[in-house]
């Protein structure tokens, strides 16, 4: 929205906004980030995508940089005659859950979608740690006709004792949802996870590319065909771990939205439109999860009305504004609740200045300033030293 009204103005008025909407989100973020350079940042994003090479299970490649960290989980499915070696390790333990880990691919790949041009050095990594997923989600989505691998590990039994994946003795025993134990919500945010990233290297891989988002579609088909709760299915083994608490709908219609977003197909939008009622599309929701996707789902369509005025999607814009006005401080509508002390991120602070800019509330530069940092938690001593009121 921010866009199109600057599209709007004449070019003086649009430099001299412009101007104003740099200056005072470089305001915001120096209250917090006066301390830190270009580089923190990039060691920061070094570092978080670094982070996902000390939880890969498997062969670990050559240029492997968590050197201490040695091969592991090398028979992974062989006693149930699959290959289901690779992937990540979940949370320090060594179980290789299938839901969170599709969730994280997902995320990871719509970061490098959506910000990947300047990850710069860091960019290659961490298509790298997507691609250390998605190969293992391939390998669980096409080891065996009309069935989908989700997990591998016994958490009852790896939870009882924390040791290294290379020296781990607990049973890596296999399971998997299927025609006849579904498992809808795992399956469709498998799905998401590779049609995302089919995204992300259909122009660096484009065969790649290509097999992702066609078992994407696989996996997708069968999601919807054969629905249930893989929490139903697979019981204690998965719940109290990763229970799918939300249910399933929420994942198909994700599923769907990525799909739409990855192939272009006018068939998921067709789904999307007949669907989403039931799917969750008229629902408020103030919390994005593994389990809960349907704030992302709204943020994700909502791109699809926003970049190419797809009318379909101008509902999940409404939600998404819903969505964010639920963080910003003050807001007349439901309030998220923040920990002691966050309620003072200058990144909230943004996401409010954006939405005045938004919705033309362009009051005196005085007005619109103390409304933003004040209703921030910022104090006016604050305020005034900042902009020199």
């Amino acid at each position: 929205m921010v866009l199109s009204i600057l599209r709007k103005m004449d070019p003086v008025t649009k430099f001299s906004l412009t101007l104003q909407i740099l200056g005072l989100t470089l305001c915001a973020l120096s209250l917090l980030c006066s301390a830190f350079t270009f580089q923190d940042y990039s060691d920061a994003l070094g570092k978080s995508i670094l982070f996902f090479e000390g939880q890969r299970s498997g062969r670990l490649p050559p240029n492997q940089q968590l050197t201490w960290r040695g091969n592991s989980g090398l028979s992974d499915g062989s006693s149930y005659h699959v290959d289901l070696v690779g992937g990540y390790y979940d949370a320090g333990d060594n179980v290789k859950f299938g839901l969170p880990m599709a969730f994280t691919t997902t995320l990871l790949s719509w970061s490098v979608i959506e910000f990947g041009s300047s990850m710069q050095n860091h960019l290659e990594n961490a298509k790298a740690a997507i691609r250390w997923g998605t190969d293992y989600l391939l390998k669980a989505s096409t080891a065996t006709p009309g069935a989908l691998y989700v997990q591998v590990g016994d958490p009852n039994m790896d939870h009882h004792c924390w040791e290294r994946p290379e020296d781990m003795d607990t049973p890596r025993n296999v399971y998997k949802v299927s025609t006849q134990n579904p498992g809808s919500d795992v399956a469709a945010e498998t799905a998401a996870a590779l049609a995302a990233a089919s995204v992300v290297f259909k122009d660096s891989d484009p065969s790649y590319s290509t097999k992702l988002l066609k078992t994407a579609m696989k996996v997708f088909d069968f999601a919807d065909k054969y629905r249930g709760s893989y929490s139903d299915s697979l019981n204690s083994v998965v719940c109290p771990f990763y229970c799918s608490y939300s249910g399933y709908l929420d994942e198909l219609l994700w599923g769907a939205s990525w799909l739409h977003r990855a192939s272009q197909n006018s068939s998921y939008l067709a789904y999307i439109q007949s669907n989403g009622h039931i799917l969750g599309a008229d629902d408020d929701d103030y919390s994005f999860s593994w389990d809960d996707k349907r704030a992302g789902t709204k943020v994700l369509l909502s791109k699809g009305f926003l970049e190419k005025n797809t009318q379909e999607f101008q509902l999940y814009k409404a939600h998404s504004d819903n969505y964010i006005c639920s963080l910003i401080p003050g807001s007349s509508s439901f309030q998220a609740q923040y920990t002691a002390g966050l309620v003072n991120e200058p990144l909230v602070a943004l996401f409010f200045t954006l939405r005045l800019f938004s919705s033309r509330k362009l009051a005196s530069k005085g007005s619109v300033y103390n409304t933003i940092f004040l209703q921030g938690g910022f104090s006016t001593k604050q305020v005034r030293a900042i902009f020199n009121m």
